[in-house]
């Protein structure tokens, strides 16, 4: 896990937080996000969730079941932050948005929709990662299983992390939410499913949709990149166009 940093005074530090099973390397590093927002002079930190990134990790499930307590303790003490997460990042930053309003300014979830009101099918996806992909299982949930695999996670603590005992997001914890919120989701996302729900939910945000575009591909895509650093480096609020917007 990564260790709490401190930004320089100015604009907070942007936390970039990925998926299950993939990595703050191998999702952020080298990114044209990332390189932009080093370009305009914020600080960066990108962070291996619980359960992810080099060294032991647990194969209990049990250890995991304040994932999101286990990922703030990793963030900036810095109040308030800029944060961006996808999927599973995504669904543990709303969380503590929720938990602690005030502690982000700015946050960007990506590839979050229904499933952040749903729990996750916790015994198919630790199954296909250990025993291997079902036949017939669709596209998006093989490209996820392949990329799990390949990393460099140990698959044994991924399956705990999705075996964790969750806690899942309401509509009166999502009010509580006090930080501007961009919510970005491909049309074909059959993992973050619709996000009109959650987009409504939120107190105040912008939905923007990507067509054509699936799950494991949104972080890496050049629109998604350039939509989140717009959002994080506008330099006033009122620049923001706020509401729903599709």
């Amino acid at each position: 896990m990564n260790r709490p940093h401190d930004d320089r005074p100015g604009l907070p530090p942007v936390v970039l937080t990925h998926g299950w099973g993939g990595s703050a390397a191998r999702t952020w590093r080298g990114s044209l996000l990332e390189s932009a927002l080093v370009d305009a002079g914020r600080t960066v930190v990108a962070v291996d969730l619980p359960g992810h990134g080099p060294g032991r990790a647990s194969h209990d499930p049990g250890d995991y079941a304040d994932l999101a307590e286990q990922l703030s303790a990793t963030l900036p003490s810095r109040r308030p932050l800029d944060a961006v997460g996808f999927s599973l990042g995504g669904k543990l930053l709303l969380r503590l948005a929720a938990d602690a309003p005030g502690r982000f300014r700015r946050l960007v979830i990506l590839g979050v929709g229904h499933n952040a009101f749903a729990p996750e099918n916790a015994e198919l996806i630790a199954t296909a990662l250990l025993d291997g992909t079902p036949d017939g299982a669709p596209e998006e949930f093989r490209t996820l299983m392949t990329e799990a695999r390949t990393s460099g996670n140990d698959p044994h603590a991924l399956a705990a992390v999705i075996r964790r005992p969750t806690r899942l997001l309401d509509h009166a914890a999502l009010q509580r939410i006090e930080a501007q919120v961009l919510l970005v989701v491909g049309e074909d996302d059959p993992i973050a499913g619709p996000p009109d729900e959650l987009a409504a939910a939120l107190p105040t945000g912008r939905l923007v949709r990507i067509p054509g575009l699936g799950h494991c591909a949104t972080p890496a895509a050049p629109q998604v990149q350039d939509a989140v650093a717009t959002f994080l480096m506008a330099q006033e609020d009122h620049e923001l166009r706020l509401g729903i917007e599709t």
